[in-house]
């Protein structure tokens, strides 16, 4: 399986090389373990906890998402409502939104993100983007999933502003989204997410998603599991792009994508994957 040229880096160094970025560390460095809102199996999804939780078990990247309140806050949620992964209807009732975009950040952090999952997690607060990126910063990389297409501009702003340019990774499945974050830092490395099929073609396929991610700026492709078959991986890997998938939880599933040659996998449990690949203690 032909190698991006620009991969050709010791695999399993520590997040920040001696020389370069954390973002161009890891780019270069080989296979890849993030985990999917931190880990969040076995933590509530996309809180300061599972983020934390995401480290200890071996993740390489803690990916998770962002929106931005009614008062202009950045603040972690993968729903556009509050209603899964919080208290929300408890806490109010008085048929007020419960979408991110109408609330205010105050009202956002008087819910309880944790006890949905666990009462272990009683208590735990959606963050905000900026504790969540302070939580990770020099642990792990922060890859940043941009989720309404407005904000990219508004992440970008907070990644300058906290002088970590070159320690974090962007993804989104829209294309407007990573182009207006590298109006801002063209250098940070973005990823392009997709779920779409496109062609029953693989090969036609990986080429259509390769050329949205050239025309948005991105270096990665991040697409569903299902879509990565060998050609698929391979004719990424011959326009000198990498190439994760999203989300596996099955061993059996993670093995037979690394035997293909995936470059990173997010996962829900990173440690599965930590001890599949070699890393576990």
């Amino acid at each position: 399986m032909p190698t991006p040229k620009f991969s050709q880096g010791i695999l399993l160094l520590l997040p920040l090389l001696v020389g370069c970025s954390m973002s161009e560390g890891f780019r270069r460095q080989g296979f890849k373990i993030i985990a999917h809102r931190g880990a969040s199996k076995d933590a509530p999804e996309n809180t300061l906890a599972a983020l934390e939780l995401g480290i200890r078990q071996g993740a390489d990247g803690v990916e998770f998402d962002v929106y931005k309140t009614g008062d202009g806050w950045l603040t972690l949620m993968h729903d556009k409502d509050v209603l899964r992964t919080t208290n929300f209807k408890d806490v109010f009732t008085d048929g007020r939104s419960a979408k991110v975009s109408e609330l205010s950040l105050a009202e956002l952090r008087s819910l309880d993100a944790g006890s949905w999952l666990s009462a272990d997690y009683a208590g735990e607060k959606v963050p905000t983007f900026e504790e969540a990126l302070e939580k990770l910063r020099g642990r792990a990389t922060p890859v940043i999933e941009i989720k309404p297409e407005d904000i990219g501009q508004d992440v970008a702003m907070i990644v300058q502003k906290l002088s970590i340019e070159k320690e974090v990774f962007v993804q989104s499945f829209s294309p407007r989204a990573i182009s207006d974050f590298h109006k801002v830092l063209p250098e940070v490395t973005t990823g392009y997410l997709t779920g779409s099929k496109v062609s029953d073609d693989s090969v036609e396929r990986a080429r259509e998603h390769l050329r949205i991610a050239r025309e948005s700026g991105a270096s990665v492709v991040v697409c569903n599991y299902k879509l990565a078959d060998r050609e698929y991986i391979e004719e990424i890997h011959r326009n000198e792009f990498f190439v994760w998938v999203y989300t596996v939880d099955d061993a059996a599933v993670m093995r037979l994508l690394m035997e293909r040659g995936i470059d990173g996998i997010i996962t829900n449990v990173p440690s599965v994957l930590r001890d599949l690949s070699g890393r576990g203690k």
